[in-house]
């Protein structure tokens, strides 16, 4: 699609500065601080860190979009979508928003959107009323961080990322880099430390999503001071809190150098920001980054996984990586115009899950806490259930491996050593055959969450046949223990 000669005329207006004053601060990357330390801020010291064992054991964790884009509980791009400047996503000549489970039609995202946003807030909100009028709403009164980290330890999760700071810019912790943050606006609390502290009490891992590249709110962007007041904030999150995980965002900004490229992970100077977190941990080798801080000067993206959005990978894939998805449909934030019916069903992230794990993927699945700090019930529920599939199956799930392939049919695979684990994404209404065990002595079968025997037998061509119990152990995905002679 081609733009228009006003966002022509827009998207010029923001790669101009962005030259003007890059030239003046050539270098700035290079000539920053840094801490003596295992890692340096290049590219081949950065390329040697690796992902923690305990990442490729935790499987599944719960991402948490909370802020003061509750209150409107529209969206969480409500700030941009509101504003007058042109959308984030409608600068590159596309919808704001595109990452869809592919069910709704492309229209609605296009400038449709902005229209029903900007119609929502008049009728609801009046036309002189600024996203920050939001802020003193966003109370999260009834918040109990103890009872989300239950909540989630029921689910089944081990480790949490939350959005200490979204596209809003406004900070869920005391910062000292801005006064729009929950200690001095709003809350009057530290949510961040609160939740950290909570999470960490039942042994699950924290991380935190910062904006990396991008913003809604900031008019200083993308300038140097905006790229060194982010790069502080970044750094003021890792040194008050530790976390385990830090998850940037977006992979590429939508500001473009003269040559229409997406401006480098250097200009952003995520090589520092990335080597300071791991030199600033308590074991640099403990922790673990997403990829999400712009493309290196080898065409590749920095980070230790991969972050694909509400699209599943195919195959396998030998380099780790983590799917994120939201439990709502349209929004990552709390969506109050949302029926029950539109969210996922605990047996849509199960199935995903599976298939994910099957991949050597973890799954991040999202949901979007009220202004006043409660779980919506359907969330809560669904993650409860999901909890309970784990409870039965997790042996198949946690510090599992990919197999040589990831599935026969309906089914998924993963192992432990000679261990395979073949789960039914439905219950077989006949024997289940296996082609993919041919050549593999296989010893025993057992059915996770069942003491009765299981039958089967190898046919001459090596197909493993399994035969049906008459129960099942849980309401989902249905798992068989095949342990072979040699995998």
């Amino acid at each position: 699609m081609r733009p228009t000669e006003a966002l022509k005329r827009h998207c010029v207006a923001w790669v101009i500065p962005v030259f003007v004053v890059a030239c003046l601060t050539a270098g700035g990357a290079s000539g920053a601080s840094k801490k003596d330390g295992p890692y340096q801020p290049t590219t081949e010291s950065l390329r040697k860190h690796r992902v923690p064992e305990w990442f490729e054991d935790a499987k599944f964790g719960i991402f948490i979009h909370w802020g003061v884009y509750a209150v409107p509980a529209y969206h969480e791009w409500y700030v941009d979508f509101i504003s007058p400047k042109a959308s984030f996503g409608f600068l590159l000549g596309g919808p704001p928003y595109t990452a869809t489970r592919g069910n709704l039609p492309q229209e609605l995202f296009q400038a449709k959107v902005r229209e029903e946003a900007l119609q929502y807030h008049l009728e609801k909100w009046g036309p002189n009323f600024a996203y920050d009028d939001f802020i003193p709403m966003f109370k999260a009164e009834k918040f109990n961080p103890d009872a989300w980290a239950e909540l989630f330890r029921e689910a089944g999760a081990k480790y949490v990322v939350l959005t200490a700071k979204h596209g809003d810019e406004f900070a869920l912790w005391p910062t000292q880099c801005t006064r729009r943050n929950s200690m001095e606006m709003g809350p009057r609390r530290d949510l961040v430390g609160d939740l950290t502290t909570a999470v960490r009490r039942i042994k699950l891992k924290m991380g935190f999503y910062h904006n990396t590249t991008y913003t809604f709110w900031d008019p200083r962007y993308p300038g140097r001071d905006w790229v060194e007041y982010m790069n502080n904030s970044i750094k003021e999150l890792v040194d008050r809190y530790h976390p385990s995980i830090l998850w940037g965002d977006v992979r590429e900004g939508p500001v473009r150098d003269w040559d229409g490229k997406p401006l480098p992970a250097d200009y952003w100077n995520s090589k520092e920001v990335l080597a300071y977190f791991y030199n600033h941990s308590e074991d640099p080798d403990d922790v673990v980054a997403n990829d999400r801080w712009g493309r290196d000067t080898d065409g590749k993206f920095l980070g230790d996984f991969a972050t694909p959005e509400r699209t599943r990978m195919n195959q396998i894939s030998k380099e780790k990586w983590e799917e994120c998805d939201s439990l709502g449909p349209t929004s990552w934030g709390y969506n109050s115009r949302l029926k029950r019916g539109e969210y996922m069903t605990p047996n849509q992230v199960v199935d995903y899950l599976v298939d994910v794990v099957s991949k050597n993927g973890n799954l991040l699945i999202n949901i979007g806490p009220r202004a006043d700090g409660t779980i919506p019930e359907v969330m809560g529920e669904c993650l409860r259930q999901v909890g309970q599939w784990l409870q039965v199956n997790g042996e198949a799930i946690y510090a599992s491996r990919y197999w040589d392939t990831h599935q026969d049919g309906d089914v998924r695979f993963t192992r432990k050593g000679n261990t395979l684990y073949a789960i039914a994404l439905e219950w077989p209404e006949d024997d289940l055959r296996l082609s993919s065990l041919a050549g593999k002595e296989v010893l025993r079968v057992e059915m996770l969450g069942l003491d009765e025997p299981v039958k089967w037998k190898q046919d001459a061509d090596g197909q493993l046949v399994i035969g049906v119990p008459a129960k099942r152990p849980c309401r989902y995905a249905y798992t068989f223990k095949i342990v072979c002679r040699r995998l």
